[in-house]
């Protein structure tokens, strides 16, 4: 399972280029690639229908689809296997790409994984993003790194065995009792460095990076850069609890409205040579009816597409 990329090197590489205000470029650029924009589609399910889903999310000018197989989404999972190909095909016969599967289950070896990734592989699907791990306060970091490992080594053989890559994304703490585990990245990376980026992959959000460690997420896009697979955008600010206003939280809004330095971030995916495939989210107060859903898909889209290309 070992990496081609030394994790090392590629940290001092990291360091280096914060050290020198990311004025250098560890690693050669690559040739100028037309950026991928698809959607997450989870905020489109009031539609219900796969094909017009579909032709709404093409209208706003997008170029694929990440649909839902978890329970309330786009696809029940126990219904994957019959349906997950009809829904590639609503996609294609859209003008959309449908490469990656967002499902629920946690571990490749969870009941039901092998039946829906293998039936994504026979779908032609390539990546799929599931559950969370999340910290036991009641163990040693040390025994949860190990049963965290154990997870992906499970996740890593579903890989192997369908060909179908297991992605998993960072996600800030949004509840105190809750402990995420890849919420820094840097634990992410920890354990990633044991496995091949083929089979295992990071689907990597500023927005998450940003809220939950500050202006150091800039430093955890290299350190997780050669498993990274999409790129999640989404937007935010903070503002005050009203629980506790000493305390700040998370608000989500349209694309431009927050505090992502965006031009900022397009630089340093330049410095790693990452390809630009990103996947929009709209965890923000999204419309429930089609003219709306457009109105602020097409407008986020316009957004992203001026800063990032």
């Amino acid at each position: 399972m070992s990496v081609k990329v030394n994790r090392r090197d590629f940290i001092g590489l990291g360091a280096a280029f914060a050290a020198t205000g990311c004025t250098t470029k560890p690693v050669a650029v690559l040739a100028a690639e037309k950026p991928e924009y698809h959607v997450f589609s989870r905020v489109f399910q009031f539609i219900k229908d796969y094909e017009r889903a579909a032709a709404v999310v093409k209208s706003c000018g997008y170029d694929g689809i990440e649909w839902t197989a978890r329970p309330k989404g786009f696809i029940e999972p126990s219904l994957a296997p019959r349906y997950l190909k009809a829904a590639k095909r609503a996609a294609e016969g859209a003008g959309l790409k449908a490469e990656s599967l967002i499902v629920s289950f946690l571990r490749g070896d969870d009941p039901m994984a092998y039946d829906i990734v293998s039936a994504a592989a026979d779908a032609g699907f390539k990546s799929f993003r599931g559950a969370y791990f999340k910290y036991d306060p009641k163990k040693t970091m040390q025994q949860n790194l190990d049963e965290i490992k154990r997870g992906f080594e499970s996740l890593e053989s579903l890989a192997r065995k369908t060909g179908v890559k297991a992605c998993y994304q960072n996600h800030s703490t949004y509840n105190p009792k809750i402990e995420l585990f890849g919420s820094v990245v840097w634990d992410l990376a920890h354990i990633l460095e044991d496995f091949d980026p083929k089979y295992v992959g990071v689907q990597y959000d500023v927005m998450h990076a940003q809220a939950e460690t500050g202006p150091s997420w800039m430093h955890s896009v290299g350190i997780v850069a050669p498993w990274i697979d999409i790129l999640c955008l989404k937007d935010f600010w903070f503002e005050p609890n009203p629980k506790n206003p000493k305390m700040w939280r998370r608000h989500l809004c349209p694309a431009g409205e927050g505090i992502v330095p965006w031009a900022q971030y397009k630089g340093i995916l330049e410095q790693y040579s990452l390809r630009p495939r990103y996947t929009v989210h709209f965890d923000y107060d999204f419309p429930t009816d089609e003219k709306g859903a457009i109105r602020c898909a097409t407008s986020d889209l316009k957004f992203y597409r001026s800063v990032l290309g």
